[in-house]
């Protein structure tokens, strides 16, 4: 089981993700570091363990609001910290456009679903970064982007990631029941988002077929351990 680390940047801060109520977000609050800044978070997760990739999530860029300053920067810094690191990005990627300025950043992008407007959209940027990840989001009241993307697995990348916002900090364990549907369904690799709460979970998403599982809470709680994770 591969295992990701999720950092949430919004207003230049380093912020706790909950349910995708992303109005709601403040500053984390983690057991590792007293910090909120971008490296430190990094340099406290990977003193945890030695993580091969980090998924970076830009807030300020999901949300389209354009008054606000995006994070490349500071992912930027944080790169040439830790060169030897994969980074997997989600920059709110809608269009090309949005792409061009990360493509020479050896970046991973992510293209969630909830920021295209169209399979069109999602086709183009698949052109241009054939090594992006694509990103199903699923909020509250259901699946977000455009409807063919859902059911059609032959537009999914390798592997594919399955977002269960309303699972992320909630403290309520995983969509298992979502993900094993899913994975009835498809031979691409997927990637579990949203929920875990500890190596149990961990264990039950891989007992449904997941390849891999991005975390955030559970580390900062420190509900998984280097530990764990070596074990």
């Amino acid at each position: 089981m591969h295992i990701i680390p999720v950092i949430d940047l919004m207003h230049g801060q380093v912020v706790q993700a909950i349910q995708g109520q992303r109005q709601s977000y403040r500053p984390i609050q983690s057991k590792l570091t007293d910090s909120h800044t971008l490296l430190d978070v990094v340099t406290a997760i990977l003193q945890v363990y030695p993580f091969d990739c980090v998924y970076i999530a830009d807030l300020n860029a999901i949300t389209g609001d354009t008054t606000l300053p995006n994070h490349r920067d500071y992912i930027a810094e944080a790169m040439q910290v830790f060169p030897q690191i994969q980074w997997w990005v989600d920059a709110g990627f809608k269009s090309t456009a949005n792409l061009v300025p990360w493509l020479n950043s050896a970046i991973r992008p992510v293209l969630a679903s909830e920021s295209l407007s169209d399979i069109h959209a999602y086709e183009k940027l698949r052109e241009m970064a054939e090594n992006s990840v694509l990103s199903l989001d699923y909020f509250q009241d259901g699946f977000h982007g455009p409807e063919i993307l859902e059911k059609d697995h032959s537009y999914w990348s390798q592997p594919t990631i399955v977002m269960s916002l309303p699972k992320v900090g909630a403290n309520q364990g995983p969509d298992l029941e979502k993900l094993h549907a899913i994975k009835q369904a498809t031979h691409t690799g997927l990637y579990a988002a949203g929920g875990v709460r500890n190596m149990h979970d961990i264990y039950a998403l891989e007992s449904t077929g997941a390849e891999g599982v991005l975390i955030a809470s559970a580390l900062h709680q420190k509900k998984i351990t280097a530990v764990d994770l070596k074990g």
